[in-house]
């Protein structure tokens, strides 16, 4: 029969092994009860911390800057059937509710719901699952699925992988634009085989950014329509008329503005460059050919222009963004120009450019004939309102000029964002607009690691044998040291 001895285990209690044993134990409990409460602290707290790249699940300063402003009620529907909704785009969406109390979200079933789906349809082709329809008021507008994320295409595989997130991009401007009590209208000029922002595949990026776009034929016209913010002008393959000539005269003269983005073509446009002149600018025939690689795209005739400092171009320079301007034609100032006028550069080349005069050279090297630059490839023009006849001006006119249109075809625009910023931006300075919303799509390139075999090799012997071997000197050594206590 085993005799406990109480005496030995009472006594046991007030030894120094006892003492530090149990402020060890008792530490140790501590510690994991404080860890418990603050897990389940936090657990409560709605916010969240957005470590991911690019800020994934984070909203911009503009799309903050807008919610707090918000005065009218915003409804988002999301297109999605029961239970199968998108959990990145409705945590997204949730944010914008966050925000502002504004804003409400609610889901709609698409297939159990086809005749509210319907009224949104304006085209009948449908709306497709997934999209998003964003309302206020009698105004509404739908953002397909599709134009939520950015693509690339692999020429090679024939494959299109997803690089971006644009939802924020697209809804932003969408509340804008339901909110805002008027649009402003965008006229394309007409009659001369213009490219057009569908055919450019950039109408819906234009649109997003709160603009209407209507059609322009000064042939039928008598004038350009009063309710015109802009006149806008791309590529034109055939001359405008003398009598189309003194309209857009006549729209300039009384204040008008007007964006000109102009190719290069075999034949000089005498009219336009008239139009131009009267402006104290003239178009130079001939390619732009840029020679230090650090300003061009790998081709001399693909160039990355110098960005001024300007409303419309220091935004795309303060984002990082850079232009690509493929065969281009300078812009040159005339010796003589009206006192109320001022011109502004806004893209340029370096002095190691040249200007290719003979357009059958298929040589990539400045030959002798071509002239040195620098050149200019955009400007913004102002001429001063009128301050002793209001009536004749009462604003000033504001026009700008591009040497190239094809930088907005979908291969460059779609691949080289401040390409389109620029566009947008200039838009935005036509109508003294400042408050434009410089929105960012959330960049999904994955980055890796990427380690030599060196490096690998010293971070493997770190991880194996270093940190196991200091953890197992630094118990020992505690060990040993409480060993004789």
């Amino acid at each position: 029969m085993v005799k406990l001895d109480f005496k030995a285990i009472k006594s046991s209690f007030k030894t120094r092994k006892f003492k530090y044993g149990g402020y060890a134990a008792m530490l140790t409990a501590s510690v994991i009860a404080i860890l418990i409460v603050l897990n389940l602290l936090v657990g409560q707290i709605p916010a969240k911390l957005d470590l991911t790249h690019n800020r994934l699940y984070s909203l911009s300063k503009p799309t903050v800057d807008l919610l707090k402003n918000l005065k009218k009620d915003v409804t988002i529907y999301a297109l999605f059937p029961t239970g199968n909704e998108n959990p990145v785009i409705s945590e997204f969406i949730q944010k914008y509710a966050e925000k502002s109390s504004h804003v409400k979200i609610k889901y709609i079933d698409p297939y159990k719901n086809p005749g509210f789906v319907k009224k949104y349809d304006t085209s009948g082709s449908g709306i497709d699952e997934g999209s998003l329809i964003v309302e206020s008021g009698n105004k509404f507008r739908v953002i397909n699925r599709y134009d939520m994320v950015d693509y690339s295409y692999n020429e090679q595989t024939g494959s299109t992988n997803v690089t971006g997130l644009t939802i924020e991009q697209k809804l932003t401007p969408a509340i804008l634009y339901v909110t805002s009590d008027k649009s402003p209208v965008l006229y394309e000029l007409k009659g001369h085989g213009e490219d057009t922002l569908i055919s450019l595949g950039i109408s819906s990026e234009i649109e997003a950014a709160n603009y209407e776009i209507r059609d322009l034929n000064l042939l039928t016209e008598k004038s350009v329509p009063q309710d015109a913010t802009a006149v806008v002008v791309i590529s034109p393959k055939t001359d405008i008329s003398d009598i189309e000539l003194k309209k857009l005269k006549d729209y300039i003269n009384g204040g008008g503005r007007v964006m000109f983005l102009m190719d290069l073509l075999k034949d000089e446009l005498k009219n336009f460059n008239s139009l131009f002149e009267s402006l104290g600018v003239r178009l130079e025939h001939g390619i732009v050919m840029e020679g230090d690689n650090n300003y061009n795209a790998g081709n001399p005739v693909w160039i990355l222009p110098k960005l001024e400092s300007h409303d419309i171009v220091n935004p795309i320079d303060l984002n990082n963004m850079y232009m690509l301007i493929p065969n281009a034609q300078p812009i040159v100032e005339t010796k003589f120009k009206k006192r109320t006028i001022t011109i502004e550069k806004l893209l340029t080349t370096t002095s190691n450019s040249w200007l290719r005069k003979d357009l059958n050279s298929t040589s990539l090297n400045k030959e002798k004939g071509d002239e040195s630059g620098p050149f200019t490839l955009a400007v913004a023009i102002t001429d001063k309102a009128d301050t002793l006849n209001a009536k004749l001006r009462p604003r000033d006119a504001k026009i700008v000029i591009v040497g190239n249109a094809t930088f907005l075809n979908a291969q460059f625009s779609k691949n080289v964002p401040g390409n389109l910023n620029f566009v947008v931006n200039a838009l935005n300075w036509l109508q003294d607009k400042k408050d434009t919303l410089q929105i960012q799509p959330k960049d999904l390139t994955t980055f890796r690691l990427n380690l030599s075999t060196t490096q690998a090799m010293i971070w493997s012997v770190v991880t194996v044998v270093g940190i196991p071997l200091v953890i197992l000197i630094l118990g020992l050594t505690i060990w040993l040291r409480r060993r004789h206590l």
